[in-house]
């Protein structure tokens, strides 16, 4: 029987799995500013939202040409 799982609150080996990515990956996107959900009241700790982690994913691709166009301009 399948685990059934709340796309609104995964642990970051969970989303991995479940995105089909490393854990590592989650880790990195998370350093880099991924928002976290809070855990329901009684819980302590942080969880991640496909939906937001989605959203977060599609902001971050739109700013890569300036991220990558300012580069260039420094001479990088």
């Amino acid at each position: 029987m399948s685990e059934e799982l709340d796309i609104r609150s995964l642990s970051d080996t969970a989303a991995a799995k479940l995105l089909k990515v490393s854990p590592k990956t989650i880790r990195e996107h998370v350093r880099r500013g991924l928002p976290l959900v809070d855990l329901p009241a009684g819980q302590a700790g942080k969880r991640i939202d496909l939906i937001v982690y989605g959203a977060w994913l599609n902001q971050q691709e739109q700013n890569l040409p300036v991220r990558q166009a300012g580069r260039q301009s420094d001479g990088a």
